[in-house]
This record gives structure tokens, sequence and C-alpha cells, in this order.
């Protein structure tokens, strides 16, 4: 494994830690929203609600602007150029701030006609479709908080400074949980509101410490002629409507629901946090930590480097994210049950779920490989490409969704979505294969089949186990309800890790040597040879 492999790998895991945390915090976020709300008119509401202006931050803030903003700022620390690059950042601070003001203003303004578009089936439900709009200016000025929040983690990601960034997160978590426990008495559903707003001012705050720690020196500048400003309008704009393309089929999701049946949104929004679960801890922590590296190699013109980078973090990626599709298959029943079915949150509300979860679950891997080849677009400042197979795959998607639902509801929109993810891979690492020349070679071939191998022996193992508790136990109490998940995972995971090790796949061999290397005092060692270092 080379040095940047290792420091790769180091990241990521610093970034997992910190991902892990912000997981398990939302996960409780949303037991407690269950408990305390369970899945009916109002939480259809506070889901859709939010999701106008997280729909917003993840095109904008996390999605365009970060994946854009690190490569062009790497590439100034690269050739060590420290005051171009806060010159550079504090023009796109500057921009930001006064972009996100005008945003917000339309949005609150703007709020009835959003909700008219995005969950046009709760006009059928005056109450329904009025508290969605209360809920939505309440909170669109979320966006400005995790916008800024975004570009804050981009700087300190380029200094190679990744937990603090990836635990902030966790405090928007914080928010709607304590804000939802202490306040729903008497504040009802707007208390998870007000959760989100404290919650993303504390996002915020928490990066500064580390910026300044790093020396980041803001500037009060506003140049829309400098030239790193100019490159990045130029990939900026195509990114954002590659990624708004993309949010266009959640979006598509949620407005054809909100057609379905009370419940169905929600039903959707908690199978899909908890398949967002390992996508978050592995495909979003890989991604960010990647990233910096990729860029890294482009800048100084290292494509093998980039192309090993690339190979490593497949691996690494496909060694995760496969076994959590089993596990989330295999377990949807029992892992929904146990985490959801408590409080106003009933059995069948459970099914419901449940089978949504299946169907996203398809789509898992596909959705986490696909991360981290649009960032090795991005990293090659190609923002075109992914934005035009994007466009297709999006009509592909509303067609699927549109023939699906008639069948089966609200888990025909998830399926839609696994199958348009594994679709929108396919185009888009052909692309990649074309544009990078044997970045997918056959030793990432042989490499998946065997890891598709083990994961029928884990599946097997699961199922088998799951059934025996069902048989044997009163399934009605959490103690067997998290035992059956806990010991099925855990002996499932470990026949998958011994089958891979049996069939003599070098990553699973390697995988305890690997982790020792990362987590050792030798990384300074290597950091003297091979040193990532900006300051």
């Amino acid at each position: 494994m080379t040095n940047s492999n290792l420091w790769v790998a180091r990241y990521t895991g610093i970034v997992m830690a910190a991902t892990l945390v912000c997981r398990i915090l939302g996960l409780g976020r949303e037991m407690v929203i269950s408990n305390q709300f369970g899945a009916g008119f109002e939480t259809d509401a506070f889901f859709v609600a939010f999701m106008i202006p997280n729909l917003l931050r993840s095109i904008i803030g996390e999605g365009a602007l970060n994946t854009t903003f690190v490569p062009i700022f790497s590439g100034c620390l690269a050739h060590q150029d420290k005051k171009r690059a806060d010159i550079f950042a504090s023009n796109v601070l500057n921009l930001l701030i006064i972009a996100l003001a005008l945003i917000v203003s339309l949005g609150i303004w703007g709020a009835p006609f959003l909700v008219r578009v995005l969950a046009s089936g709760f006009q059928q439900s005056p109450e329904k479709y009025l508290l969605t709009v209360r809920l939505t200016r309440i909170m669109f000025p979320y966006i400005i908080f995790a916008s800024l929040a975004a570009l804050f983690m981009g700087i300190l990601n380029s200094y190679q400074e990744f937990f603090i960034p990836a635990l902030a997160p966790a405090l928007l978590n914080v928010g709607i949980i304590l804000f939802a426990l202490y306040y729903a008495n008497r504040a009802g559903i707007y208390s998870l509101s007000l959760g989100v707003m404290v919650g993303g001012l504390a996002q915020v705050l928490i990066h500064i410490p580390s910026l300044i720690k790093k020396q980041f020196h803001y500037q009060l500048t506003l140049n829309i002629h400098d030239d790193e400003v100019r490159v990045l309008f130029q990939i900026l704009i195509p990114a954002i409507f590659g990624l708004a393309i993309d949010k266009i089929n959640f979006a598509v999701d949620r407005i054809i629901a909100s057609y379905l049946a009370h419940g169905s949104i929600s039903a959707l929004y908690y199978a899909n946090r908890l398949m967002q679960f390992p996508l978050g801890v592995f495909a979003i922590a890989l991604s960010i930590a990647i990233l910096p590296t990729l860029s890294r190699h482009i800048a100084k013109g290292e494509i093998d480097k980039m192309k090993d980078s690339f190979s490593f973090g497949y691996k690494l990626l496909s060694f995760f994210t496969f076994p959590s599709t089993v596990g989330l298959i295999v377990l949807s029943y029992p892992i929904v049950r146990l985490f959801y079915q408590h409080g106003l949150f009933s059995s069948q509300d459970t099914s419901l779920t449940e089978v949504a979860l299946v169907c996203y679950s398809i789509g898992l891997f596909a959705t986490a490989i696909l991360r981290l080849v649009v960032s090795s677009f991005y990293a090659l400042k190609d923002t075109r490409t992914p934005l035009r197979i994007g466009i297709f795959v999006v009509v592909f998607n509303i067609i699927l969704d549109l023939i699906l639902v008639r069948y089966l509801a609200h888990a025909g929109l998830a399926l839609a979505t696994s199958v348009s993810a594994i679709l929108h891979l396919v185009i888009l690492s052909i692309s990649l294969d074309k544009k990078v020349q044997g970045i997918y070679n056959r030793s990432l071939l042989f490499f998946t089949l065997k890891t598709l191998l083990a994961c029928i022996l884990m599946a097997f193992t699961c199922w088998e186990i799951a059934r025996y508790f069902d048989y044997r136990f009163d399934m009605n109490l959490k103690i067997f309800q998290l035992s059956q998940v806990f010991i099925s995972g855990l002996i499932g995971i470990i026949v998958y890790y011994l089958s891979g090790i049996i069939m003599g796949i070098p990553e699973f061999r390697n995988g305890r040597k690997m982790l020792k290397a990362i987590m050792s005092r030798k990384m300074k060692e290597i950091n003297e040879n091979d040193p990532i270092n900006y300051n």
C-alpha cells in the first residue's frame, strides 16, 4: 500500500469514527421522532418542510460548492500559495453569504409555492398543507448555517483536518433530540423545527476554533474577477445542475408519495435514514477523505497515483458496503422493529418501512460507489459529464417511478431509486474509464466477484439465525429483538470475513495489518517521507 493510500485510509478512519457518532445520534433522532410523533400527517409535514432547505443545502453547500471548492483550494495549497488560497476562500465565503441571504428571503416568501410543487398532494388536506408551509418558513434559514459549515469543512479538509468537520452534523441531531424531548409537549411538531435551527447554528460555530488554529486569514474582499473564482464558477454551475438533477429523483418520490396513504412519506424517510447509516459512515466518509488526495494527484499530474487511490477507495468501499447491503435486506424487518416500533410507531408502520428499506438497500452499493466516481470527475474538474448523464438517469427514474408505484405503492418509489442508481453507476463508470484509461481493471472485477460470493454466505447465515430467534423467543421483547439483530449481524460478518480470507482476497487477509499501520505512531514516519502539510 502506498503512503498516499495509507493517508486516505487514515483520514477515512477518522471521518468514519466521527460520522459513526453522527449516524448513531441520527438514528437516535429518528427513534425520538417516531416515539414522540409516530408516522402520520404531522411527521409527513415536517419531513417535507425539512426536505426543502435540506435539498438546497445538499446541492449548494455540501454538494456542488464543497466538491468544486476543494480541488481549487487544494491546488493552491499544493503549490504552496497559502495567501492565494485564503483570498480565494474569503471571496467564496462573501459571495456565498450574499447568495444565501437572497435565497432564504425568496424561500420564506415563496414557501406556499414550494410546498404546492414538492408535495402537491398535501393540498387535499388544508391543515397538512398549512402546517408544512409554516414549518418550511421556520426552517428555511437552516440553509445558511449548513452551507457555511460545508464551506468551512472544505477549507479544513484541504488542510487534512477531518474530525471536527465530520463531527459537526452531530450537533444538528443533538439539537433536534433535545428540543423533541423537552419541548414536544409545549410546542408539538414545531419543537423539531426549533431544534433544526439551533443545531444548524452550532454546526457553524464548532468550526471556528479549528479555522483559527489553521491560521485561516479571512479578508473582506469581493472580487468575482479573481482567477480562482472564475474557474470555480465555470465548474460550479454544471455541478449545481448535476446535483439538482440527482436530487430531483428524491423530490419526485416525495411528490408522488404525497398522493399515497398517510404515513407513506414517513415510511420512505425512516427507511432511507436506515440506509443512509452505512452510506454515511463508509461512502460519504471516504468521498470526503479522498477528494483532497485525488485533487492533489491531478494538480501534480500524477495520474497513476490517482488511479491507484481510486482503486484503493473502490475496494475499501466494497469491503464495507456489500455486507451492509446484505444485513439491511436480510434483517430489514428485525432492524425496523428494533429501532422504530415503540411509542406511537405501530406494527403496521414497521411493515410499511421494512419493505421500503429492502428496496432502498438494493441500490446501496451503487449509491456508495457513485460518490467515489463523481468525486473523481470533480477532482478532474469535469462537472459536465456527470450533468449530462444525470439528466438521462433522472428521466429514467421518473418513468420507472410512475410504473412501479402502481404496483408497489411507496416501495415502488424506493425500488425505482435503486435501479436508477445502478444504471447511473454503470454509465458514469464507463465514461470515467474512457477519460482515465485503465482506472477499472481486472483486479477490481475479481475482487467484486469474490466479495459477492462471501456476501451470499453471509446472507444465508444471517437468515438462518434470525429465523431461529423468531421460532424460539418472544420477539415482542426488546431484549430479544436486540439479540436477534446483534447476534445475526455479528456472526454474519464473521462468516463474511473468514470467507474472504479463505478465497484469498488480499484486502481481507491484510485488513488487520492495514488497520494497525494506519492507527500506529508509524504514521508520523510516513508523514516525514510523504508530507501532506500545507501550513
